[in-house]
């Protein structure tokens, strides 16, 4: 009897790490560069919004300005 305990334990732990790993690999967060020449925040939003129900930022370019990039769920 013991031993059916412990099996039926440890089946219920693989089910419940192998369900939460899967909750992991569905979720994250992508981006996306939506204009790599320029950035104005209030258009970047709106862009993003409508694009991907996002969230717009302006990221700062390696050598001058800003481009703008879109945050979403993957």
């Amino acid at each position: 009897m013991m031993k059916l305990h412990y099996l039926s334990c440890i089946m219920l732990a693989i089910l419940v790490f192998t369900s939460m790993e899967a909750d992991v690999e569905g979720g994250g967060r992508c981006i996306m560069v939506m204009d790599p020449a320029a950035c104005n925040l209030p258009s970047c939003k709106q862009q993003c919004l409508q694009a991907k129900n996002g969230n717009g930022v302006c990221i700062s370019n390696i050598k001058e300005g800003y481009h703008c990039a879109c945050y979403y769920n993957c």
